[in-house]
């Protein structure tokens, strides 16, 4: 026989249905999830017997505890017992999805915190509406469009944590329904902005409530990517409309380039705005091709989380991977087999990147499969013996093999810099940066044209500007 699981409606006894008084009172031991609820009141007026799961609320340290404590607890009840709990059980009743783990269960719906605080707010629903509880934030990534409702605003720092939450997503004047005891005599609804919402008394009968943002107004993800509909839709911007995939290669480029001159800068307020440059780029690529009917954003993000978890098995499976060159053999593998197996572990590396940053990649790719050097200075020795070769072919003026001969040079340098655990990229690249400053502190220090400069001069200046550079 299921155990039953009876709403008790949002605590005026009129709101429970007479086939969940019947069983209340039925019912050989009636186990309520807490007192703290009007409902209690009325079951006493009613002469039922009960117990609760309240010392649980204080014996338990987290909330994953408290409700498989309490799923225990009710999974322990007789045949002919009940378990009850405020509003519906199968919203926002994580104890009761925790007992279906554990018995069969009847389920006596009643109306729910949902219906009765849309009620006293006097909204429909007519648009989306996202729930979620207040004490696992985290676990929700609210759409501004969608009208929010945050329940088990149970206390200040309850409170507080969706506040900071929903301030990610909007104006921290963006106004609120407090709603407190929603479709009991004791309902009371207060209006305030966003920033005050942890501010006033809290009780577990505590739920906010806020409208979504209108489209003239977007805020989060799904806000920009409506912003780039506008703009390459009917009446959008004319420039925007122009673009093409390969107008825009040059972008993409600049502003990853710029977003790694933020990084080096150190200053976490250009990162932001940087950061924010070069999300625009794959948003407005997605969106183009949305407009052509191929994919939109959303298939980019779904085939992107789809591959994260793919090619992480040793997070979202039962694999194990301890190190991370663990895990960049698993990739390697899981790449080649996505790929029909037949594909080399140098495929996935572009012809298009910057020719040392690929000469990088490219070394590290062949070192994971076995293609090494048995030590840095075995590496050492090739680097010399092709900077003789290198010697050999310039002394006879042949350019062609001259070019080869630097290209494995270099090359040699790169392997070089793998074994101390450095990018030759970003070394260089900072070094040119160095030398760029330091240039232009000896053209500021110069006084005359560069060009008049005596050696013993440029070396003076040089030394000037590298002392200042420290």
């Amino acid at each position: 026989m299921p155990l039953r699981v009876v709403g008790l409606g949002p605590g005026d006894p009129r709101r429970i249905p007479e086939r969940n008084w019947k069983a209340l009172r039925e019912a050989s031991a009636l186990l309520l999830r807490t007192e703290r609820h009007p409902s209690a009141e009325a079951l006493q007026a009613e002469g039922i017997r009960y117990t609760t799961c309240d010392d649980l609320y204080e014996a338990c340290e987290t909330f994953e505890e408290l409700y498989e404590k309490i799923a225990e607890r009710a999974a322990a009840l007789p045949e002919d017992g009940a378990f009850a709990v405020p509003g519906h059980p199968l919203v926002g009743e994580e104890s009761v999805q925790r007992l279906r783990a554990r018995r069969s269960l009847e389920i006596l719906p009643a109306p729910s915190f949902v219906e009765t605080v849309l009620e006293a707010v006097g909204l429909s629903l007519t648009h989306p509406l996202q729930v979620w509880d207040a004490h696992a934030p985290e676990e929700h990534w609210p759409d501004p469009r969608a009208t929010q409702m945050v329940y088990q605003l149970d206390s200040q720092l309850a409170a507080s944590q969706a506040k900071l939450h929903l301030l990610r997503f909007f104006p921290e004047e963006h106004p609120v329904f407090l709603v407190d005891a929603a479709g009991t005599e004791f309902e009371k609804v207060r209006h305030l902005p966003l920033h005050l919402l942890d501010h006033q008394p809290m009780s577990p009968l505590t739920t906010a409530v806020i409208e979504g943002l209108p489209l003239e107004r977007p805020h989060g993800f799904y806000g920009l990517v409506n912003i780039v509909d506008r703009l390459l839709g009917p009446g959008g911007c004319p420039w925007d409309q122009a673009q093409t995939h390969e107008t825009l290669k040059k972008h993409l480029l600049e502003e990853a380039y710029e977003t790694i001159e933020a990084i080096d800068s150190g200053d976490p307020d250009k990162l932001c705005e940087e950061l924010g440059d070069l999300l625009l780029q794959p948003v407005l690529h997605a969106q183009m091709d949305a407009l052509e009917g191929y994919y939109d954003v959303e298939d980019v993000i779904r085939v992107l989380s789809e591959k994260l978890i793919r090619r992480h098995p040793h997070v979202f499976g039962g694999e194990n991977a301890p190190t991370p060159e663990e895990v960049l053999q698993n990739w390697d593998r899981i790449k080649r087999e996505e790929r029909g197996g037949e594909q080399s572990i140098l495929s996935g590396v572009p012809p298009s990147l910057p020719a040392l940053l690929r000469a990088h990649e490219v070394s590290k790719r062949a070192a994971r499969v076995g293609f090494e050097w048995p030590s840095v200075e075995a590496v050492w020795e090739k680097v010399r013996e092709e900077e003789q070769e290198f010697l050999q072919a310039t002394r006879e003026g042949d350019t062609t093999r001259a070019e080869e001969e630097l290209g494995d040079l270099l090359f040699s340098l790169v392997n070089v810099a793998r074994w101390h655990g450095l990018d030759p990229e970003e070394a260089l690249r900072k070094m040119v940066t160095r030398f760029c400053e330091r240039f232009w502190d000896m053209e500021q220090a110069a006084g005359k044209d560069l060009k008049e400069l005596s050696p013993e001069e440029w070396d003076a200046l040089w030394e000037r500007a590298k002392e200042s550079s420290h």
